[in-house]
């Protein structure tokens, strides 16, 4: 992988880690002087043809998953709230 790219995919995940989305416009900002307009053009062509984020490089872990114990706690939540809403419910018909 040559230098440029490299450079150009540092300069994506600092952009992303920002809350910003990379675009052309923000690595020209970054690269100022560092590239030839046109290096740096043909550049940001191969890297938004294969992106590299900062997501990618530090991976979401999956979820994780539902347990019988959780479903069960989420149901007995689940009925107080349906039994203090119909009493809710009764006492507006008063």
């Amino acid at each position: 992988m040559s230098d440029t790219i490299q450079l150009m995919q540092q300069v994506a995940a600092q952009l992303q880690q920002e809350g910003k989305t990379p675009s052309l416009a923000l690595f020209r900002a970054r690269l100022a002087g560092q590239l030839a307009p046109q290096q740096l053009f043909t550049a940001y062509q191969h890297w938004r043809s294969n992106p590299v984020f900062a997501s990618e490089i530090n991976r979401v872990t999956p979820p994780t998953p539902v347990t019988e114990e959780v479903t069960d706690d989420l149901a007995a939540t689940l009925a107080r709230i349906e039994a203090k809403l119909d009493k809710l419910l009764s006492k507006l018909d008063n």
